[in-house]
Protein backbone atom coordinates (compact mmCIF):
# COMPACT_ATOMS: atom_id res chain seq x y z
CA UNK A 1 0.00 0.00 0.00
CA UNK A 2 3.00 2.40 0.40
CA UNK A 3 2.77 3.83 -3.41
CA UNK A 4 -0.59 4.79 -3.12
CA UNK A 5 -0.94 6.12 0.61
CA UNK A 6 2.24 8.46 -0.66
CA UNK A 7 1.01 9.10 -4.11
CA UNK A 8 -2.40 10.48 -2.05
CA UNK A 9 -0.24 12.34 0.27
CA UNK A 10 1.76 14.10 -3.04
CA UNK A 11 -1.54 14.57 -4.69
CA UNK A 12 -2.64 16.22 -1.68
CA UNK A 13 -0.10 18.33 -1.19
CA UNK A 14 0.03 19.27 -4.62
CA UNK A 15 -3.81 20.36 -4.18
CA UNK A 16 -2.85 22.68 -0.84
CA UNK A 17 -0.19 24.49 -3.03
CA UNK A 18 -2.53 25.17 -5.91
CA UNK A 19 -5.01 26.31 -3.61
CA UNK A 20 -2.70 28.77 -1.45
CA UNK A 21 -1.45 30.03 -5.03
CA UNK A 22 -4.65 30.41 -6.61
CA UNK A 23 -3.65 27.79 -9.28
CA UNK A 24 -6.41 25.34 -8.49
CA UNK A 25 -9.58 25.88 -10.69
CA UNK A 26 -11.54 22.50 -8.70
CA UNK A 27 -14.03 23.47 -6.02
CA UNK A 28 -13.23 20.47 -4.23
CA UNK A 29 -10.20 17.79 -3.31
CA UNK A 30 -11.46 15.00 -5.57
CA UNK A 31 -8.76 12.45 -5.63
CA UNK A 32 -9.06 8.63 -7.52
CA UNK A 33 -9.10 5.66 -4.64
CA UNK A 34 -5.93 3.47 -6.11
CA UNK A 35 -7.16 0.26 -7.55
CA UNK A 36 -5.63 -1.92 -4.98
CA UNK A 37 -8.01 -0.40 -1.84
CA UNK A 38 -11.42 -0.47 -4.49
CA UNK A 39 -11.53 -4.34 -3.47
CA UNK A 40 -11.53 -4.62 -0.11
CA UNK A 41 -13.88 -6.79 1.02
CA UNK A 42 -15.75 -4.90 3.80
CA UNK A 43 -19.18 -6.60 3.28
CA UNK A 44 -17.94 -9.55 1.27
CA UNK A 45 -15.51 -10.76 4.07
CA UNK A 46 -15.05 -8.34 6.82
CA UNK A 47 -18.30 -6.84 7.97
CA UNK A 48 -22.02 -7.14 7.94
CA UNK A 49 -24.49 -4.55 8.16
CA UNK A 50 -26.76 -5.71 11.37
CA UNK A 51 -29.86 -4.18 13.97
CA UNK A 52 -27.86 -3.72 16.87
CA UNK A 53 -29.44 -3.35 20.51
CA UNK A 54 -30.46 0.01 21.48
CA UNK A 55 -28.27 1.47 18.36
CA UNK A 56 -30.49 0.34 15.13
CA UNK A 57 -28.45 -0.55 12.39
CA UNK A 58 -24.78 -0.82 12.82
CA UNK A 59 -21.08 -3.09 11.43
CA UNK A 60 -20.84 -6.21 12.76
CA UNK A 61 -17.43 -7.82 12.49
CA UNK A 62 -18.25 -11.15 10.59
CA UNK A 63 -14.79 -12.87 11.26
CA UNK A 64 -11.67 -11.76 13.47
CA UNK A 65 -10.25 -8.67 12.60
CA UNK A 66 -6.85 -7.94 13.66
CA UNK A 67 -5.43 -4.69 14.49
CA UNK A 68 -4.55 -2.37 11.39
CA UNK A 69 -7.12 -4.42 8.86
CA UNK A 70 -8.14 -1.60 6.55
CA UNK A 71 -11.73 -1.79 6.63
CA UNK A 72 -13.25 0.39 4.40
CA UNK A 73 -12.30 3.09 2.00
CA UNK A 74 -14.97 5.83 0.62
CA UNK A 75 -15.68 8.71 -1.48
CA UNK A 76 -18.31 11.10 -0.13
CA UNK A 77 -22.00 11.46 -2.15
CA UNK A 78 -20.49 15.19 -2.19
CA UNK A 79 -18.67 17.69 0.52
CA UNK A 80 -18.21 21.05 1.59
CA UNK A 81 -15.18 22.97 1.87
CA UNK A 82 -15.03 24.05 5.27
CA UNK A 83 -13.80 27.46 3.44
CA UNK A 84 -16.55 27.65 1.22
CA UNK A 85 -18.93 27.60 4.52
CA UNK A 86 -17.06 30.53 6.14
CA UNK A 87 -17.19 32.59 3.12
CA UNK A 88 -20.96 32.24 3.02
CA UNK A 89 -21.17 33.36 6.78
CA UNK A 90 -18.45 36.43 6.49
CA UNK A 91 -20.26 37.43 9.66
CA UNK A 92 -18.89 34.68 11.87
CA UNK A 93 -15.50 34.72 11.06
CA UNK A 94 -13.32 31.59 12.01
CA UNK A 95 -10.00 31.15 14.30
CA UNK A 96 -7.61 30.07 12.42
CA UNK A 97 -5.85 26.84 14.97
CA UNK A 98 -2.69 26.81 16.58
CA UNK A 99 0.12 24.59 16.22
CA UNK A 100 -1.06 22.90 19.09
CA UNK A 101 -4.65 22.78 18.07
CA UNK A 102 -4.10 20.17 15.79
CA UNK A 103 -3.17 17.95 18.68
CA UNK A 104 -5.33 18.07 20.87
CA UNK A 105 -8.11 15.33 19.63
CA UNK A 106 -8.66 12.87 17.31
CA UNK A 107 -10.14 13.35 13.94
CA UNK A 108 -13.15 11.37 14.46
CA UNK A 109 -15.27 14.25 14.89
CA UNK A 110 -18.43 14.92 12.87
CA UNK A 111 -18.30 19.20 13.32
CA UNK A 112 -20.31 22.50 12.57
CA UNK A 113 -19.53 26.07 11.72
CA UNK A 114 -20.12 26.85 15.01
CA UNK A 115 -17.51 24.82 16.40
CA UNK A 116 -20.22 22.25 17.89
CA UNK A 117 -20.38 18.67 17.13
CA UNK A 118 -22.79 17.35 14.33
CA UNK A 119 -22.80 13.69 14.57
CA UNK A 120 -24.57 10.52 12.34
CA UNK A 121 -27.42 8.91 14.33
CA UNK A 122 -29.56 5.74 15.02
CA UNK A 123 -32.84 5.11 15.92
CA UNK A 124 -32.72 6.09 19.73
CA UNK A 125 -34.51 8.68 21.39
CA UNK A 126 -33.94 12.37 20.98
CA UNK A 127 -32.22 14.27 23.96
CA UNK A 128 -34.67 16.80 25.74
CA UNK A 129 -34.01 20.27 24.77
CA UNK A 130 -32.24 19.49 21.10
CA UNK A 131 -31.13 22.65 19.08
CA UNK A 132 -33.62 22.48 16.25
CA UNK A 133 -31.48 24.72 14.25
CA UNK A 134 -28.93 22.84 11.99
CA UNK A 135 -25.82 24.78 11.44
CA UNK A 136 -25.03 26.58 7.76
CA UNK A 137 -22.22 24.31 6.99
CA UNK A 138 -25.35 21.55 6.96
CA UNK A 139 -27.41 23.60 4.28
CA UNK A 140 -24.76 24.06 2.00
CA UNK A 141 -23.93 20.27 2.30
CA UNK A 142 -27.86 19.74 1.46
CA UNK A 143 -28.03 21.74 -1.93
CA UNK A 144 -25.00 20.10 -3.22
CA UNK A 145 -26.19 16.77 -2.37
CA UNK A 146 -29.42 18.08 -3.96
CA UNK A 147 -27.59 18.62 -7.22
CA UNK A 148 -25.63 15.42 -7.18
CA UNK A 149 -29.15 13.46 -6.70
CA UNK A 150 -30.30 15.60 -10.04
CA UNK A 151 -27.47 14.41 -12.07
CA UNK A 152 -27.82 10.88 -10.54
CA UNK A 153 -31.08 10.13 -9.73
CA UNK A 154 -30.95 6.57 -9.01
CA UNK A 155 -28.62 7.72 -5.99
CA UNK A 156 -32.04 8.26 -3.48
CA UNK A 157 -32.90 4.16 -4.11
CA UNK A 158 -29.45 3.19 -3.72
CA UNK A 159 -27.97 4.79 -1.16
CA UNK A 160 -29.66 7.79 0.19
CA UNK A 161 -32.81 6.23 1.15
CA UNK A 162 -30.86 3.24 3.55
CA UNK A 163 -29.33 6.27 5.80
CA UNK A 164 -31.48 7.33 9.13
CA UNK A 165 -33.69 8.23 9.43
CA UNK A 166 -35.38 5.97 6.94
CA UNK A 167 -39.32 5.63 8.03
CA UNK A 168 -42.08 8.33 8.69
CA UNK A 169 -42.16 7.26 12.15
CA UNK A 170 -38.21 7.51 12.76
CA UNK A 171 -38.70 11.31 10.85
CA UNK A 172 -41.59 12.24 13.47
CA UNK A 173 -39.22 11.56 16.61
CA UNK A 174 -36.57 14.37 15.44
CA UNK A 175 -36.88 17.71 15.54
CA UNK A 176 -37.90 19.20 11.89
CA UNK A 177 -35.20 21.07 9.91
CA UNK A 178 -35.27 24.63 10.50
CA UNK A 179 -34.09 26.64 8.14
CA UNK A 180 -33.26 30.20 8.86
CA UNK A 181 -31.81 31.65 5.27
CA UNK A 182 -34.49 31.96 2.61
CA UNK A 183 -32.44 31.93 -0.30
CA UNK A 184 -31.44 28.31 0.62
CA UNK A 185 -34.55 27.25 1.67
CA UNK A 186 -36.16 28.55 -1.59
CA UNK A 187 -33.22 27.00 -3.54
CA UNK A 188 -33.59 23.64 -1.55
CA UNK A 189 -37.49 24.02 -2.83
CA UNK A 190 -36.80 24.83 -5.94
CA UNK A 191 -34.84 22.08 -6.29
CA UNK A 192 -36.79 19.06 -5.00
CA UNK A 193 -39.60 20.51 -7.57
CA UNK A 194 -37.15 20.20 -10.27
CA UNK A 195 -36.56 16.28 -9.30
CA UNK A 196 -39.86 15.79 -9.76
CA UNK A 197 -39.83 17.03 -13.27
CA UNK A 198 -37.17 15.58 -14.75
CA UNK A 199 -36.87 12.17 -13.06
CA UNK A 200 -40.10 9.95 -13.42
CA UNK A 201 -38.50 7.56 -11.18
CA UNK A 202 -38.42 10.12 -8.01
CA UNK A 203 -41.80 11.43 -8.22
CA UNK A 204 -43.31 9.38 -5.79
CA UNK A 205 -41.05 10.25 -3.43
CA UNK A 206 -40.24 13.34 -4.19
CA UNK A 207 -41.87 14.78 -0.67
CA UNK A 208 -40.61 12.11 1.28
CA UNK A 209 -37.02 13.30 -0.09
CA UNK A 210 -37.99 17.02 1.02
CA UNK A 211 -38.11 16.03 4.57
CA UNK A 212 -35.87 13.13 5.00
CA UNK A 213 -33.08 14.62 2.76
CA UNK A 214 -32.31 17.59 5.55
CA UNK A 215 -32.20 14.83 8.55
CA UNK A 216 -30.36 12.59 6.55
CA UNK A 217 -27.60 15.50 6.18
CA UNK A 218 -27.93 16.29 9.94
CA UNK A 219 -27.31 12.79 11.32
CA UNK A 220 -24.74 11.16 8.76
CA UNK A 221 -22.46 14.34 8.46
CA UNK A 222 -18.54 13.66 9.01
CA UNK A 223 -15.79 16.35 9.26
CA UNK A 224 -12.92 15.56 7.03
CA UNK A 225 -9.59 16.93 7.97
CA UNK A 226 -5.95 15.56 6.21
CA UNK A 227 -3.38 15.07 9.08
CA UNK A 228 -4.99 17.40 11.64
CA UNK A 229 -3.10 15.72 13.81
CA UNK A 230 -0.14 16.74 12.98
CA UNK A 231 1.68 20.32 14.54
CA UNK A 232 2.43 21.79 11.00
CA UNK A 233 -1.38 21.26 10.60
CA UNK A 234 -2.02 25.13 9.96
CA UNK A 235 0.75 26.24 8.49
CA UNK A 236 2.06 26.77 5.15
CA UNK A 237 3.18 22.81 4.47
CA UNK A 238 -0.42 21.87 6.33
CA UNK A 239 -3.86 20.36 4.69
CA UNK A 240 -5.99 22.93 6.62
CA UNK A 241 -7.59 24.27 3.21
CA UNK A 242 -8.76 20.54 2.03
CA UNK A 243 -10.86 20.35 5.62
CA UNK A 244 -14.67 19.97 5.16
CA UNK A 245 -17.40 18.24 5.75
CA UNK A 246 -18.89 15.40 3.17
CA UNK A 247 -21.76 12.76 3.39
CA UNK A 248 -20.76 9.46 2.81
CA UNK A 249 -23.02 6.10 2.49
CA UNK A 250 -21.40 2.60 4.01
CA UNK A 251 -19.52 4.66 6.83
CA UNK A 252 -22.34 6.53 7.70
CA UNK A 253 -23.60 2.67 9.13
CA UNK A 254 -20.87 3.28 12.16
CA UNK A 255 -22.50 3.89 14.85
CA UNK A 256 -20.91 5.60 18.22
CA UNK A 257 -18.89 4.51 20.74
CA UNK A 258 -17.10 6.17 23.62
CA UNK A 259 -14.57 3.00 23.97
CA UNK A 260 -14.18 2.45 19.59
CA UNK A 261 -12.61 -0.09 17.86
CA UNK A 262 -12.06 1.81 14.33
CA UNK A 263 -10.07 4.55 13.46
CA UNK A 264 -10.69 6.95 10.77
CA UNK A 265 -8.74 9.23 8.73
CA UNK A 266 -8.90 11.19 5.73
CA UNK A 267 -6.96 11.96 2.59
CA UNK A 268 -9.21 14.81 0.63
CA UNK A 269 -12.05 13.58 0.24
CA UNK A 270 -11.03 9.75 0.83
CA UNK A 271 -11.83 8.66 4.31
CA UNK A 272 -10.34 5.58 5.32
CA UNK A 273 -11.40 3.24 8.44
CA UNK A 274 -8.90 0.96 10.61
CA UNK A 275 -9.23 -1.55 13.17
CA UNK A 276 -7.85 0.37 15.78
CA UNK A 277 -7.26 -3.30 17.99
CA UNK A 278 -8.11 -6.61 17.21
CA UNK A 279 -11.68 -7.06 17.09
CA UNK A 280 -13.48 -10.33 18.03
CA UNK A 281 -16.25 -12.07 15.48
CA UNK A 282 -19.82 -10.58 16.44
CA UNK A 283 -18.62 -7.49 18.08
CA UNK A 284 -19.69 -4.21 16.64
CA UNK A 285 -17.39 -2.39 15.14
CA UNK A 286 -17.64 1.39 16.11
CA UNK A 287 -15.82 4.77 15.82
CA UNK A 288 -16.50 7.95 17.64
CA UNK A 289 -18.49 10.88 16.80
CA UNK A 290 -16.76 13.14 18.90
CA UNK A 291 -13.34 13.73 18.89
CA UNK A 292 -11.07 10.92 21.25
CA UNK A 293 -9.73 13.68 23.39
CA UNK A 294 -13.33 14.32 25.31
CA UNK A 295 -13.96 10.72 25.42
CA UNK A 296 -12.91 10.36 28.89
CA UNK A 297 -14.89 12.66 30.36
CA UNK A 298 -18.56 11.90 31.82
CA UNK A 299 -21.42 11.00 29.85
CA UNK A 300 -23.18 14.21 30.95
CA UNK A 301 -20.46 15.68 29.19
CA UNK A 302 -19.62 13.45 26.11
CA UNK A 303 -23.30 13.80 25.64
CA UNK A 304 -23.50 17.84 25.91
CA UNK A 305 -20.79 17.54 22.99
CA UNK A 306 -23.01 14.70 20.73
CA UNK A 307 -26.36 16.85 20.67
CA UNK A 308 -27.62 13.93 18.89
CA UNK A 309 -30.83 11.23 18.92
CA UNK A 310 -29.47 9.12 21.46
CA UNK A 311 -27.14 9.35 24.71
CA UNK A 312 -23.97 8.00 24.72
CA UNK A 313 -23.51 5.67 28.84
CA UNK A 314 -21.18 4.21 30.70
CA UNK A 315 -21.52 0.33 31.13
CA UNK A 316 -23.03 1.22 34.85
CA UNK A 317 -26.33 3.17 33.47
CA UNK A 318 -29.30 0.61 32.93
CA UNK A 319 -32.33 0.83 31.28
CA UNK A 320 -35.47 2.73 32.54
CA UNK A 321 -39.09 0.88 32.26
CA UNK A 322 -39.12 2.52 28.71
CA UNK A 323 -36.42 -0.01 27.91
CA UNK A 324 -34.61 3.59 26.47
CA UNK A 325 -31.42 4.74 28.26
CA UNK A 326 -32.16 7.64 30.51
CA UNK A 327 -30.14 11.19 30.28
CA UNK A 328 -27.17 11.16 32.05
CA UNK A 329 -26.91 13.22 35.20
CA UNK A 330 -24.56 15.84 36.04
CA UNK A 331 -21.42 14.70 38.63
CA UNK A 332 -21.05 17.19 41.43
CA UNK A 333 -20.01 20.67 40.17
CA UNK A 334 -20.20 19.41 36.54
CA UNK A 335 -23.31 21.91 36.05
CA UNK A 336 -21.61 24.79 37.25
CA UNK A 337 -18.06 24.14 34.58
CA UNK A 338 -17.80 24.50 31.11
CA UNK A 339 -20.26 22.66 28.66
CA UNK A 340 -17.45 22.47 25.95
CA UNK A 341 -13.54 22.51 26.48
CA UNK A 342 -12.50 26.06 27.07
CA UNK A 343 -8.98 26.08 25.34
CA UNK A 344 -10.33 26.05 21.36
CA UNK A 345 -7.70 27.15 18.50
CA UNK A 346 -8.97 30.82 19.68
CA UNK A 347 -6.79 30.75 23.13
CA UNK A 348 -4.06 29.00 21.80
CA UNK A 349 -3.80 31.83 18.89
CA UNK A 350 -3.86 34.44 21.56
CA UNK A 351 -1.22 32.47 23.83
CA UNK A 352 1.08 31.75 21.16
CA UNK A 353 0.90 35.79 19.81
CA UNK A 354 2.33 36.48 23.36
CA UNK A 355 5.92 36.98 24.52
CA UNK A 356 7.21 33.79 25.71
CA UNK A 357 7.92 34.72 29.60
CA UNK A 358 4.58 35.86 29.19
CA UNK A 359 2.45 32.97 27.59
CA UNK A 360 4.35 30.92 30.11
CA UNK A 361 2.73 32.88 32.77
CA UNK A 362 -0.47 32.50 31.66
CA UNK A 363 -0.25 28.49 30.91
CA UNK A 364 0.42 28.22 34.42
CA UNK A 365 -2.46 30.75 35.54
CA UNK A 366 -4.99 28.98 32.70
CA UNK A 367 -3.75 25.26 34.65
CA UNK A 368 -4.94 26.69 37.77
CA UNK A 369 -8.06 27.37 35.97
CA UNK A 370 -8.14 24.15 34.65
CA UNK A 371 -7.97 21.60 37.53
CA UNK A 372 -10.00 24.02 39.20
CA UNK A 373 -7.67 24.78 41.45
CA UNK A 374 -8.30 29.07 41.55
CA UNK A 375 -10.98 31.44 40.15
CA UNK A 376 -10.06 33.62 37.03
CA UNK A 377 -7.11 36.04 37.55
CA UNK A 378 -9.22 39.67 38.08
CA UNK A 379 -6.36 41.20 37.34
CA UNK A 380 -5.45 40.59 34.10
CA UNK A 381 -7.96 43.38 32.49
CA UNK A 382 -7.15 43.34 28.44
CA UNK A 383 -4.44 40.23 28.53
CA UNK A 384 -4.47 36.67 27.47
CA UNK A 385 -6.86 35.48 29.98
CA UNK A 386 -9.91 38.09 29.27
CA UNK A 387 -11.60 36.31 26.67
CA UNK A 388 -12.32 33.02 28.58
CA UNK A 389 -13.47 35.32 32.15
CA UNK A 390 -17.01 35.16 32.23
CA UNK A 391 -19.00 36.86 35.63
CA UNK A 392 -19.37 33.10 37.23
CA UNK A 393 -22.81 32.61 38.57
CA UNK A 394 -23.85 32.49 42.25
CA UNK A 395 -23.88 28.78 42.02
CA UNK A 396 -20.57 28.61 40.18
CA UNK A 397 -18.56 30.90 42.67
CA UNK A 398 -20.50 28.46 45.43
CA UNK A 399 -18.70 25.76 44.00
CA UNK A 400 -15.35 27.11 43.48
CA UNK A 401 -15.35 28.32 46.94
CA UNK A 402 -16.58 25.09 48.44
CA UNK A 403 -16.09 21.45 47.75
CA UNK A 404 -17.00 20.66 44.55
CA UNK A 405 -14.22 22.92 42.38
CA UNK A 406 -15.98 22.62 38.61
CA UNK A 407 -13.22 21.65 36.37
CA UNK A 408 -12.92 21.87 33.09
CA UNK A 409 -11.85 19.16 30.51
CA UNK A 410 -9.17 17.07 30.49
CA UNK A 411 -8.37 17.90 27.35
CA UNK A 412 -8.05 21.48 27.88
CA UNK A 413 -4.95 20.80 30.52
CA UNK A 414 -3.91 18.31 27.46
CA UNK A 415 -3.30 21.51 25.39
CA UNK A 416 -2.02 23.76 27.94
CA UNK A 417 0.58 20.65 28.53
CA UNK A 418 1.71 20.84 24.81
CA UNK A 419 1.50 24.56 24.46
CA UNK A 420 3.85 24.95 27.66
CA UNK A 421 6.23 21.85 26.49
CA UNK A 422 6.38 24.30 22.81
CA UNK A 423 7.11 27.32 24.57
CA UNK A 424 10.00 25.66 27.08
CA UNK A 425 11.48 24.25 23.73
CA UNK A 426 11.65 27.66 21.95
CA UNK A 427 13.07 29.43 25.48
CA UNK A 428 15.75 26.45 25.06
CA UNK A 429 14.52 24.46 27.59
CA UNK A 430 14.16 21.09 26.52
CA UNK A 431 15.04 18.67 29.21
CA UNK A 432 11.93 20.38 31.01
CA UNK A 433 9.57 20.37 27.78
CA UNK A 434 10.51 16.36 27.37
CA UNK A 435 8.72 16.09 30.57
CA UNK A 436 5.29 17.72 28.93
CA UNK A 437 5.76 15.66 25.80
CA UNK A 438 5.93 12.13 27.78
CA UNK A 439 2.87 13.62 29.99
CA UNK A 440 1.21 14.74 27.27
CA UNK A 441 1.76 10.72 25.49
CA UNK A 442 0.68 9.29 29.07
CA UNK A 443 -2.59 11.07 28.62
CA UNK A 444 -2.60 9.77 24.91
CA UNK A 445 -2.08 6.36 26.02
CA UNK A 446 -4.55 5.76 29.39
CA UNK A 447 -7.72 8.71 28.09
CA UNK A 448 -7.63 7.96 24.21
CA UNK A 449 -8.61 4.88 21.92
CA UNK A 450 -5.61 2.27 20.44
CA UNK A 451 -3.59 3.84 17.75
CA UNK A 452 -4.95 7.12 18.20
CA UNK A 453 -3.03 9.31 16.05
CA UNK A 454 -2.04 11.87 18.24
CA UNK A 455 -0.08 9.96 20.09
CA UNK A 456 2.29 9.29 17.30
CA UNK A 457 3.03 13.08 16.47
CA UNK A 458 3.40 13.41 20.09
CA UNK A 459 6.19 10.44 20.32
CA UNK A 460 7.70 11.87 17.45
CA UNK A 461 8.29 15.50 19.58
CA UNK A 462 9.49 13.25 22.60
CA UNK A 463 11.85 11.08 20.03
CA UNK A 464 13.65 14.19 18.85
CA UNK A 465 13.52 16.27 22.25
CA UNK A 466 15.31 13.11 24.35
CA UNK A 467 17.51 13.00 21.05
CA UNK A 468 18.84 16.67 21.07
CA UNK A 469 18.91 16.45 24.87
CA UNK A 470 21.57 13.25 24.78
CA UNK A 471 19.50 10.34 25.66
CA UNK A 472 19.29 8.27 22.65
CA UNK A 473 18.02 5.03 24.57
CA UNK A 474 14.57 7.22 25.12
CA UNK A 475 14.66 8.80 21.78
CA UNK A 476 14.91 5.87 19.87
CA UNK A 477 12.20 3.38 22.38
CA UNK A 478 10.63 6.67 21.46
CA UNK A 479 11.10 6.67 17.54
CA UNK A 480 10.33 2.99 17.59
CA UNK A 481 6.55 3.51 19.23
CA UNK A 482 5.83 6.24 17.19
CA UNK A 483 6.96 4.23 13.49
CA UNK A 484 4.85 1.09 14.86
CA UNK A 485 1.69 2.61 15.54
CA UNK A 486 1.90 4.58 12.22
CA UNK A 487 2.65 1.16 10.49
CA UNK A 488 -0.25 -0.26 11.82
CA UNK A 489 -2.79 2.49 11.19
CA UNK A 490 -1.59 4.16 7.99
CA UNK A 491 1.13 1.55 6.67
CA UNK A 492 4.01 2.11 4.34
CA UNK A 493 6.86 1.20 6.70
CA UNK A 494 9.56 4.20 7.58
CA UNK A 495 9.30 5.74 3.92
CA UNK A 496 5.97 6.48 4.58
CA UNK A 497 6.34 7.57 7.87
CA UNK A 498 8.99 9.94 7.22
CA UNK A 499 6.78 11.32 4.27
CA UNK A 500 3.82 12.03 6.36
CA UNK A 501 5.61 13.60 9.21
CA UNK A 502 8.10 15.68 7.66
CA UNK A 503 6.39 19.27 7.74
CA UNK A 504 6.54 18.20 11.66
CA UNK A 505 10.38 17.37 11.42
CA UNK A 506 11.06 20.45 10.06
CA UNK A 507 9.25 22.42 12.41
CA UNK A 508 11.91 24.83 13.78
CA UNK A 509 11.01 24.25 17.27
CA UNK A 510 14.49 24.09 19.17
CA UNK A 511 16.94 26.64 19.01
CA UNK A 512 19.90 24.67 19.36
CA UNK A 513 18.76 21.92 16.57
CA UNK A 514 17.85 24.23 13.58
CA UNK A 515 20.96 23.36 11.80
CA UNK A 516 20.12 21.18 8.79
CA UNK A 517 22.49 19.12 9.22
CA UNK A 518 21.39 18.36 12.99
CA UNK A 519 17.51 18.06 11.77
CA UNK A 520 19.62 15.40 8.95
CA UNK A 521 21.15 13.71 11.56
CA UNK A 522 18.58 13.06 14.09
CA UNK A 523 15.86 11.70 11.47
CA UNK A 524 18.18 9.39 9.65
CA UNK A 525 19.48 8.40 13.48
CA UNK A 526 15.58 7.63 14.57
CA UNK A 527 14.06 6.63 11.48
CA UNK A 528 16.68 5.17 9.24
CA UNK A 529 15.57 4.37 5.50
CA UNK A 530 16.73 0.83 4.99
Amino acid sequence: NEPNMENLLFAARKLVKNIAEGTDSTLYPDLSIPEDWQHIPTLEQYMEIRETPSKGHGFVAKQALPAGTLLLVAKPISMVLDSEAEEAQPSIPAAPPTAAAAVGGGDDEMMDDDGDFDAMGEETENPEGADDKDPHVNELLLLEVLDVLNDDPTLWENQLSKLFPRTAEEVAQLPAWICDDDDIFMEFEKGVVELERQHEVLRPVAKEISKRLPLIIRYNILSMETCPELLSYPGPEGFASLAGVGLYHLPSFFNHSKKPNCARYAIGDIMFFVANQDIAAATEVCISYIEHDVLCESAYRRNSMLSMNFFDVDESDTMNDNTQLQAPKPEPGEEDGPDMPVVDSEVQNELMDTDPLERLSSIEQLLAQATGEKPPDEEDEGGTLEMIQEEPSPDATEAANGDITPGWFQCDIQNLRILKAITLEGLGQSKEALSLWEEAIQFCDTKMPPLDENGIVLRVQAALTAYYTGDTGLAQNHAAAALESHNLLFGGGVGLFRIRVAPDLRLPLRPGARSTTQGVNAVDTLWPLR
